[in-house]
This record gives structure tokens, sequence and C-alpha cells, in this order.
């Protein structure tokens, strides 16, 4: 049975599909995850302002499980390590100092419909093993991993450090001011450590960057990053933040992040939200 939903905040997500063209209202998608790391899919052709919080609930589907969580491949009793993943252990933080990022819920209806859905365990997959990497190469400015969170055999999110607000949201919210030098100089510190190893982010931009309570930047989501000239998979980038047409995009480039740092300096003097 789906969880009772009685608040925007119980779902991982909901946003309002609009056409490209007219700006007309398409749908509403939103998912929830339960307790039990179960997830819930559910679409209406009304816009948020007229869902009730039942009819929400009433719409949610169960999601399978290998549609979406990609296989832990250990056997349970010879240790914590498969596909060289570290397994978090939940004793070893508090729930309310992680974060676990989920697999692309989002597309789930998309991808169905395009007979596409392995897409996107492998990605949760392939950020799991980019994060599994990173570990072994720490920054002070890059998120810490601990690993991924596992249930019924399968690899449900990965456990990350939480902070509060990313970049977007707390200007956007006014939660306070950044200081522009020393948060870019860390940030570009952080980004030539990563290309220092050979990989470059693909997707940077200020809903991908957290904000400590030093007021530095700690960058996140991994999902496009790739060593330099490997293709990029179905994460690659964020349209206005990147260097070309998304049509172009396709392979791993330090100038893609290049490009992003010069637009976020700038932006940082205005910024503007969507």
């Amino acid at each position: 049975m789906a969880p009772t939903v009685t608040s925007w905040d119980n779902l991982a997500f909901a946003y309002e599909e609009t056409d490209d063209d007219t700006g007309q209202h398409r749908q509403t998608i939103f998912a929830v995850v339960d307790d039990d790391d179960v997830a819930y899919f559910g679409t209406s052709n009304l816009s948020k302002k007229y869902l009730s919080f039942d009819t929400v609930t009433s719409l949610l589907e169960p999601v399978p499980d290998e549609d979406v969580y990609p296989q832990w491949t250990t056997d349970e009793n010879e240790g914590n390590e498969g596909n060289d993943l570290t397994r978090a252990r939940e004793t070893d933080t508090p729930p309310s100092a992680v974060y676990i990022k989920r697999p692309m819920l989002a597309q789930y209806a998309v991808f169905k419909k395009h007979n596409v859905l392995p897409l996107i365990p492998n990605a949760l997959l392939e950020e799991a093993q980019t994060m599994e990497f990173l570990t072994q190469h720490p920054h002070p400015h890059i998120v810490r991993y601990h690993g991924c969170r596992v249930r019924r055999g399968r690899i449900v999110g990965l456990v990350l450090d939480r902070y509060p607000h990313t970049l977007t949201a707390y200007l956007q919210d006014k939660v306070g001011t950044v200081d522009k030098e020393p948060f870019m100089d860390a940030l570009q510190s952080a980004l030539h450590h990563l290309h220092a190893l050979g990989w470059a982010h693909n997707d940077l931009n200020p809903s991908n960057i957290l904000v400590d309570p030093r007021g530095l930047p700690v960058l996140i989501d991994f999902g496009s990053a790739q060593p330099v000239g490997n293709k990029l998979g179905t994460s690659r980038g964020t349209d206005g933040w990147i260097d070309s047409g998304m049509q172009d995009y396709h392979t791993s480039e330090t100038k893609h992040d290049a490009f992003a740092i010069d637009k976020l300096r700038s932006w940082l003097d205005a910024p503007t939200f969507d």
C-alpha cells in the first residue's frame, strides 16, 4: 500500500511539466519513497494547486525494484563488499546527518515509455562507482560519500553528507550571502583536484553546489562526471550551464567545467532563478 501523503514535503519530488512551445501545463509528476525504500510514482493531468493529497496518494503506484535499483551482488554472509562498492553502515552516522541520493525517479515514465528503463539503475550504479573512486582521493569541497544503502539485495541510494541548502536555495531564500572570492577559490580548488585526477564534472551549476556552515561550497552530483575523453551517458549537463547545445554535449571535457565556473562567477554578481 502506498504511503499516505499529507504534505508536499512527503514527496521525493513533485514538479509540473509544461509544453516547451506554449508554456501550458501538461502534467504533474510525483514520487514517494517509503521507510522501506520502496518507490512509488504517479502522474496527474491536474496542476499542483488543484491536487488534493488524497488524490496524490490514490495515484501512487509501486515501482518494481528492478526498474530503478541496481543489484547488490554481495553474498550477505561473505562481507560488505559487492561490485567493488562499499555498503554504508547505518550505525556509523545518524540519519539526520546524511542524505540519500536516489535513482532518477523523475525520468521513470519517459524511460518506461521508450523501453529504456535499465538506464535508471545503470546511472545510479555508475555514480556509486564514481563516488568510490573519489573517496580514494578526497577533497574538502567535494561531498563525502559513506557508501551504498542496500535493501532487498539492491542499491536503493547513495549515502552522502547532508547540508541544508544548495547554492540556489541559499541565495533565493536569503539564508545568507556568499563571499564571492573565497567561495570561488574553494570551488576552483575542487575542480582542479578533479581535473588533476583526469576527470571532469560536466554538470556544474548552482543546484549542484551545497553551502557548508562556513559559507563555502561543497560540490555534489557526480552523475555526469567521467574521465576526460569518455562519452557521457544518460546524465549530461544542465541546459543553460553548458558550452554547447545539449545535442552536441557528448564527451567529458574540462572545458565544460571552465565554461560553467566562469558563468557561475558572473551569476553570483546578480543571481537569477528559473
